[in-house]
């Protein structure tokens, strides 16, 4: 069943950027610093340094007595300078990886002063493996015990998904009942609804991303993002993601951005502060 599930889910979710947008270079004063590169109007390779830790987190598995393993997925730690009570745990859309979304991490991480941990799913990016719905709830529980791991509790962290990484981000907090939050920007209510919205029916066991069918069972505040003109996910999916959430906030509908654009709107960044403050106070 898995693997009819990972064949629908190949042809709806996941479109790595190849090559991948970025690379990951020694230099003099980090041997871990993360460089990006662009595609230039001329042709050309832009580099752009990002300060960060960049992480190769490890997949195990174990077999006859033995672990071994099971490849591994690039992760950019950007912890904020000050000391942050909370820390974003991002999962990116479908068709970028970290060199198209890791500025806007450290972005969120200044302007929100949090810490943010974003990775790139198997088969994204540096990381190694086949992306698939498998793979991607499997790499989101890796970043997230290695947040543990760091001595973070559950209640600091909130979980941030951008479209496609929605999917992850709702399969993950419905089974962490003490998150401080969770973020859900541009969200989709299941992958078959994104392919064909006008089917009533399908069965749930071939559907991918079930988000609908989840997000009645996270605990914690929800955070819905999404734009009146998204050309890829309509805003439709948001809204009916609101009405689910058992603990929804304030959302944000951001009139005329589409899905590419929705941070740009004025009041998303305002939306994103009133919510970390609001996860960030049920904490005291």
């Amino acid at each position: 069943m898995k693997r009819i599930v990972d064949s629908v889910a190949s042809r709806l979710a996941f479109f790595p950027p190849d090559p991948p947008m970025y690379e990951i270079k020694p230099s003099d004063s980090d041997p871990n610093k993360l460089l990006f590169r662009w595609a230039t109007p001329g042709g050309g390779k832009r580099i752009v340094n990002c300060e960060c830790q960049v992480l190769r987190l490890q997949h195990f598995k174990t077999g006859c007595g033995r672990t071994s393993s099971a490849g591994e997925i690039c992760a950019a730690w950007l912890p904020h300078k000050r000391q942050s009570s909370l820390t974003v745990l991002f999962s990116h859309g479908n068709a970028v990886d970290l060199g198209a979304v890791l500025l806007f991490c450290n972005e969120l991480s200044r302007d929100l002063q949090c810490n943010v941990l974003a990775y790139d799913y198997s088969g994204y990016g540096r990381s190694g493996g086949t992306p698939s719905v498998t793979t991607s709830l499997s790499d989101i529980r890796l970043c997230y015990d290695w947040l543990l791991e760091q001595g973070i509790p559950p209640s600091k962290i909130v979980l941030f998904g951008q479209s496609v990484g929605s999917g992850p981000t709702v399969d993950l907090a419905a089974k962490m009942p003490n998150l401080a939050g969770v973020v859900l920007h541009t969200p989709l209510l299941s992958g078959m609804r994104v392919l064909n919205p006008n089917w009533r029916y399908w069965p749930s066991l071939l559907d991918v991303y079930p988000n609908m069918r989840l997000i009645a069972q996270i605990k914690v505040p929800v955070l819905v993002m999404h734009g009146t003109q998204d050309e890829v996910i309509d805003i439709a999916h948001g809204k009916e993601l609101h009405g689910l959430c058992k603990r929804p906030h304030t959302p944000f509908w951001a009139e005329g951005y589409n899905h590419q654009n929705l941070e740009m709107a004025p009041g998303y960044l305002p939306a994103l502060r009133d919510f970390m403050r609001h996860c960030a106070t049920r904490q005291e």
